[in-house]
């Protein structure tokens, strides 16, 4: 009997916090999660209709503005705008949809409600009874747009009636009411999916956690001497277990709706040194440092004042001995019963140190960056310490084709990439003879076939650098033509980089204008004259006027100094 009574003892002690867990896990889930999983879905989409209603609203202006600019008639500005409207669909099936009524209310558009089209729907009732449409009109009269909830048909099936939630809006210069809708049976339908696979993880785990009991309650039996050492042990790893919450665990605070704490979490005083006490009723804005608190003020009131849930809301906090902490927050507003807000939930994170490693790696990208300006600038000094009569054509040809581009609009990244490009273009020459570079007299057939390896040289020699753009390509593309007359592939224009197409053009601009062991400068008009009669057979046309315009127009100026020729 004692040894019954002890196995009973051991299984009760054992069997009975498990099955507590489980009841207060499934409890948790099925009473608490879930519900306000559903408030949450319902919140989002709610907040989808409403950014629907906002876009074709602003589409809507549009045509207004048509018709005050004169472009169209009242009537045409109207009936565009109505027929636009009626073919909006959004959606997975694509069947989610607009309606329009003016203030009678009668209904303008309705896509699945031909019926209802032009008829007074003032007394037009769902099947609880509801004035819909009076309803609608009466919200947007007085708050100018809303959320109104009914039953009505499941998209476009007339035989199936259901609840819905409807966002309006007053469009007041024609005196109409823009509107859609979510159906509730959506986000019953996500919870259900939900719902069932929470029952299938609830029932897996009670599978195992019984096994489990049964296991520990047959090896207690079986061992019972190894008892007290396997409660020590479960101790320890509560304690470790408790340890590792309280560690990794974020600051959880409550507001009330002007901003003033109701709550927090314990964590606050390990984050900030102050107890709990001495937080609560106090402002969250009051433990930022006096300059945040001054700058994100009118932002945090603005989040307050919107009533919406929101993320990454960043301010740096004053603890209590000094320490300074970057909180990242992210809230959601808390609705009573009546659908009030009473005020925020939300989760602080610590992120200081995620901040202080952004700026470290800022500052190593920026030292990166200055390193691989100061290597280019060395391998493009190499070219022209070769070549007497190319020093300073690559800066220059850099300068003319990074002033192209933004001419052009490229963005700052791109034209990052052409610069290091134009400041390499000619590194292929320090492969080449330098009696070929210096020969005061014209160059033979076969010497100029050799001089028009320079891009491949170039090509070979970049090739293996690991730079973020294709600087090797462009340095290899930057002779061809876009008829494809060019060297060394004979590419045509979809072929060639933009970017090694006004590096083609700045290139022979300065080139032109400047001195050669053969020959004076031709000055800049043959220079100009030169890319105008390639312009779109030979050369980017877009690259060519910016490149005249930034000359003629804007007296760019080029300094022209002693380099190499055009090869």
């Amino acid at each position: 009997m004692p040894g019954k009574k002890r196995i009973y003892a051991i299984s009760r002690r054992i069997a009975l916090p498990a099955i507590l867990t489980i009841v207060l896990f499934v409890t948790s889930i099925f009473f608490i999660i879930l519900p306000q999983l559903e408030k949450s879905f319902i919140a989002r989409k709610q907040e989808m209709i409403r950014e629907q209603v906002e876009t074709t609203w602003s589409l809507v202006t549009d045509y207004h503005d048509r018709e005050l600019s004169g472009e169209l008639t009242t009537s045409e500005a109207q009936l565009r705008a109505l027929l636009r409207m009626g073919k909006l669909r959004y959606g997975p099936e694509k069947k989610d949809y607009f309606w329009i009524n003016d203030m009678t209310p009668r209904i303008l558009m309705h896509p699945y409600r031909q019926d209802l089209v032009n008829k007074d729907v003032t007394n037009f009732k769902d099947p609880q009874g509801k004035r819909l449409f009076f309803e609608m009109v009466q919200l947007v009269k007085k708050e100018g747009a809303g959320y109104v909830d009914y039953m009505w048909q499941w998209k476009d099936d007339p035989s199936k009636i259901v609840p819905k939630i409807s966002f309006v809006k007053e469009f007041v210069p024609w005196g109409w009411v823009i509107g859609s809708g979510v159906y509730i049976d959506d986000v019953h339908a996500e919870i259900s999916v939900l719902r069932t696979r929470l029952s299938a993880i609830s029932t897996a785990i009670l599978l195992i956690v019984l096994s489990l009991a049964l296991y520990s309650i047959r090896q207690s039996i079986i061992a019972d001497r190894e008892r007290e050492y396997l409660l020590k042990s479960l101790e320890k790893s509560k304690e470790r277990f408790r340890n590792l919450v309280e560690t990794t665990s974020d600051w959880v605070w409550e507001t009330d709706k002007v901003g003033r704490l109701t709550y927090s979490s314990p964590q606050v005083t390990e984050f900030l040194g102050y107890t709990i006490e001495e937080v609560r009723g106090r402002f969250l804005l009051h433990l930022a440092s006096p300059n945040q608190a001054t700058i994100m003020g009118p932002s945090f009131e603005k989040i307050l004042a919107a009533q919406q849930p929101f993320k990454g809301f960043e301010f740096t906090c004053l603890g209590k001995n000094g320490q300074i902490i970057v909180f990242e927050n992210n809230g959601v507003p808390i609705i009573d019963d009546q659908g009030d807000m009473t005020g925020y939930r939300g989760v602080a994170r610590d992120i200081t140190e995620r901040k202080i490693a952004t700026e470290a790696l800022k500052k190593s990208r920026d030292d990166l960056h200055d390193s691989l300006e100061e290597t280019v600038k060395t391998l493009s000094s190499t070219v022209e310490k070769r070549d007497p009569y190319i020093a300073g054509h690559q800066q220059r040809v850099d300068f003319l084709a990074c002033a192209i581009a933004r001419k052009l609009g490229l963005s700052e990244e791109r034209i990052e990439g052409l610069h290091i490009a134009a400041l390499l273009h000619d590194i292929g020459m320090i492969a080449l003879p330098s009696e070929y570079l210096t020969k005061p007299s014209k160059l033979s057939k076969e010497e100029i076939e050799i001089m028009r390896c320079h891009p491949e040289f170039g090509y070979q020699i970049l090739r293996n650098i690991q730079f973020p753009w294709p600087v090797a390509e462009i340095v290899f593309q930057h002779h061809e033509n876009l008829n494809g007359t060019g060297y060394p592939r004979g590419l045509h224009d979809q072929e060639i980089y933009l970017e090694a197409k006004i590096i083609s053009v700045a290139d022979v601009v300065e080139s032109m204008i400047s001195h050669r062991p053969y020959r004076p400068a031709l000055g800049i008009t043959k220079a100009l004259e030169e890319i105008q009669q390639g312009k779109g057979i030979r050369y980017h046309g877009e690259s060519v006027d910016a490149c005249i315009e930034l000359i003629l127009e804007e007296k760019i100026e080029l300094i022209s100094g002693v380099e190499h020729d055009n090869f």
